[in-house]
């Protein structure tokens, strides 16, 4: 049983015996504790991501003013990935010939 289960137990037991103060408590108590769960999984989350962004740095690279990956035809958006370490592929833009826009940032390059 995971500790907001057994906070909830506790919690049940308490309210049997009627004490609005400690009551209050429990309450207090255990949305600390989904606070600090929901900080956790943000947290893994986080350290998710930037596992990734650290496995992807390892096998981007830098040509002809863009950044690749070996076996993709798409170029990446080199203001995402240099400023947020955010890979952004390269959309045609439809406005102008000849040109790639980062769908992101908005910024067009020429391709």
């Amino acid at each position: 049983m995971g500790a907001i289960e057994e906070i909830r137990a506790f919690g049940d037991l308490i309210r049997k015996y009627n004490d609005i103060e400690l009551n209050r408590r429990i309450v207090s108590l255990e949305n600390e504790v989904l606070d600090l769960s929901r900080d956790r999984r943000r947290l893994q989350e986080e350290v998710e991501n930037l596992q990734e962004s650290l496995r992807f740095s390892k096998i981007v690279q830098f040509r002809n003013g863009f950044y690749w990956t070996d076996g993709d035809n798409t170029p990446f958006c080199p203001g995402c990935w240099e400023s947020k370490k955010v890979a952004v592929h390269l959309t045609d833009n439809p406005k102008t010939f000849g040109q790639v826009v980062c769908p992101a940032c908005k910024h067009s390059y020429s391709g």
